[in-house]
């Protein structure tokens, strides 16, 4: 063989290989056959008919978010998909894109409509063509949150179910950004930061989505937790947990009051809300943890991943005007 020929032998059995470790390191695969990608879905056994000839590539995403999976899929052709769900949890099905053509449980998805599917639910799903789908999937005892006392519905929803529109169109917003963040860079999510910043921002999507809030107040005659002494537990919480990603429901539960009683000592105290501090927080995490990092071995989606943050064009704009230079000038300024 000569020199020549043993280089292009061996250039291709590292391209192959690299295409391999590719295909078993990326999370979206496309599949071969409907019955492969039926077969594939984490979130239930299901059994499909194919009604129509195929359009597109049978194409799936999953990626396992410490206790949740998530799943975007795509099917090649107009199904009819019956199943039964996954034990131990709760499994949350919405189009997202247009939702029209789709229908669950015999009625038809709106753009205000999804499908909540709980442990021993029997279900069909029926598309009339190729349709985009998010499915996520929590345990039950992860949905319920800290206080163990669900303010949320969902556990007890079947089925398919309205929500406000406003709500869903958060949550269709929240996934887009979940979804871009992780076709743009997947092994920014291998980190154990980043996964519980996921974590905890879907969960708190999958709960404002399904949730008729109601804020518990004290009842007349208990004695009611002073502003100061509010701030003071809730920023306490906060030094604990200096580095990582945390949402309103857990500064309320480490002040023990509802998330109206943490708005009103918020605004009080520092005049903006919790959500804003909370925003401005990231910010400086963000900034600090860009100047201490190497830009040889880490990158800026690496490290605002770790603290929740997908929508990097905003989050850019939002730094720059608070710090009057873009996140990546920051990690090269050293």
């Amino acid at each position: 063989m000569q020199s020549s020929d043993w280089v292009s032998t061996a250039l291709r059995v590292v391209r192959t290989r690299e295409a391999s470790l590719q295909e078993t390191t990326m999370p979206t695969r496309i599949f071969a056959s409907f019955e492969a990608f039926f077969a594939a879905n984490a979130h239930s056994d299901l059994r499909g008919m194919v009604l129509g000839r195929k359009q597109e590539d049978w194409v799936m995403t999953q990626l396992t978010i410490n206790n949740l999976s998530v799943q975007w899929g795509r099917a090649g052709a107009s199904v009819i998909v019956e199943g039964a769900a996954k034990p131990g949890g709760v499994s949350l099905f919405i189009p997202t894109g247009s939702p029209f053509g789709i229908s669950g449980n015999g009625c038809r998805l709106d753009e205000s409509a999804l499908m909540v599917i709980q442990t021993g639910d029997d279900f069909c799903i029926a598309n009339d063509a190729s349709r985009r789908w998010f499915s996520l999937y929590i345990p039950n005892e992860t949905l319920a949150g800290p206080r163990r006392d669900p303010k949320t519905s969902a556990l007890s929803m079947h089925g398919y179910v309205k929500a406000p529109l406003q709500r869903i169109d958060g949550f269709r917003s929240i996934i887009d950004q979940f979804d871009q963040a992780v076709q743009r860079a997947a092994s920014d999510f291998d980190s154990a930061a980043a996964q519980n910043a996921a974590e905890q921002k879907l969960i708190q999507a999958m709960r404002d989505v399904l949730t008729v809030q109601i804020d518990v107040e004290p009842p007349p005659g208990r004695h009611i937790i002073p502003r100061k002494e509010i701030i003071r537990r809730s920023i306490d919480f906060l030094d604990r947990h200096e580095c990582e990603y945390l949402s309103m429901e857990q500064l309320a539960v480490a002040a023990n009051v509802s998330e109206r009683t943490l708005r009103d000592a918020y605004q009080h105290y520092f005049g903006v809300s919790p959500v804003r501090y909370l925003n401005r927080r990231t910010l400086h995490n963000v900034r600090a943890a860009l100047k201490s990092a190497d830009p040889n071995v880490t990158t800026v989606t690496q490290i605002v991943t770790e603290f929740g943050v997908w929508q990097l064009g905003r989050f850019a704009r939002d730094y720059r005007s608070l710090f009057c230079e873009l996140p990546s000038e920051t990690l090269h300024r050293r």
